[in-house]
């Protein structure tokens, strides 16, 4: 990540006055954007400077794409316990560079990650202050409701999406919130083979990914309907040689990660009523409706109709 020589900690037990947030969990709506070139990126060119860019462009795209109001992105530092900033938005909605900012890694940040982990892709709380920076100052700009959704690689967790509507001032919006919540899956896949060079300033030159793995992820990219077999013929190698090739070094399967790009852009080609489910899972990519249902229930845990229906009516799940 881009690295600053001194980073200010922010105290939000201070900044809150001892008046900490209470959790409002909310089941997500089916809705997702297609972003499969953000989450390839890291992939093929693993490298510090990557990683910032692919952060600063999920945080401009949450905002270009599924139109939240400000969004930012923390990471977990586990080694200091810290979440660093990166990129993040001010109190006008123009992208800002927040590396210079921490804070102490605390129980709040716990429950994002345990509440992901027990089926919540995101975390609402209410009452928060709503924070700016202005150059080196930190600002309360107001306070109001900050979703916050976890961002995890295969091999746990990467960081935390913060958004907020500081300056409209609208309520949470639930099909943004899932769409959100598709974007942090794809950017914790992504940025898995990265892990090594966020905090360590001294790694700052880029490692070329395996060639395989760089011309896998830009042939899914522009057409999700390849199988691993098609791949390998592609690439002139044999299907084992891609299938381990592409685990070793992102780990994550070749299968997996196809899957989560065509999940993707089903969410993001899907009506409302969930009234096209064969058409936005064939134009996403699936060779057909079974193979769709069958990748969606092991995804989500539910059929996709009984998926959409629930999440599309649902209201607060707990408080």
């Amino acid at each position: 990540m881009k690295t600053r020589s001194v980073r200010r900690s922010v105290d939000w037990r201070v900044t809150m006055a001892g008046n900490m947030p209470r959790a409002r969990l909310i089941q997500p709506t089916a809705q997702a954007a297609e972003l499969a070139a953000i989450a390839s990126a890291a992939l093929a060119e693993p490298s510090a400077a990557t990683a910032d860019d692919v952060v600063r462009r999920v945080v401009e795209a949450a905002r270009s794409v599924i139109r939240l109001e400000r969004a930012g992105v923390y990471l977990l530092d586990a080694e200091h316990q810290s979440m660093v900033g990166t990129w993040g938005t001010d109190a006008v909605g123009s992208t800002v560079d927040e590396h210079d900012i921490m804070y102490a890694y605390g129980d709040l940040d716990r429950e994002i990650f345990e509440r992901g982990e027990r089926g919540f892709p995101w975390t609402a709380y209410d009452d928060c202050p709503h924070i700016a920076q202005e150059g080196r100052q930190t600002r309360v700009v107001g306070r109001g409701w900050v979703a916050c959704t976890p961002v995890v690689g295969p091999r746990g967790p990467i960081g935390v999406l913060f958004n907020d509507t500081a300056i409209s001032h609208d309520p949470l919006d639930e099909a943004k919130q899932a769409r959100t919540a598709v974007l942090c899956s794809l950017l914790g896949r992504a940025l898995e083979p990265c892990r090594p060079f966020l905090f360590d300033t001294e790694l700052t030159q880029a490692t070329p990914q395996h060639p395989l793995v760089r011309e896998a992820s830009r042939l899914l990219v522009t057409d999700p309907t390849l199988s691993c077999a098609a791949l390998a013929q592609e690439l002139r190698v044999s299907t084992t040689t891609l299938a381990r090739t592409f685990k070793r070094k992102t780990h994550t399967s070749i299968v997996d990660h196809r899957n989560e790009l065509r999940l993707a852009r089903f969410l993001g080609k899907v009506d409302a009523q969930g009234g096209n489910l064969l058409e936005a899972a064939l134009e996403a990519g699936f060779g057909s409706y079974a193979q769709f249902h069958r990748v969606f229930r092991a995804r989500f845990g539910k059929a996709p109709r009984e998926y959409l229906l629930d999440r599309r009516l649902s209201g607060v799940a707990e408080q």
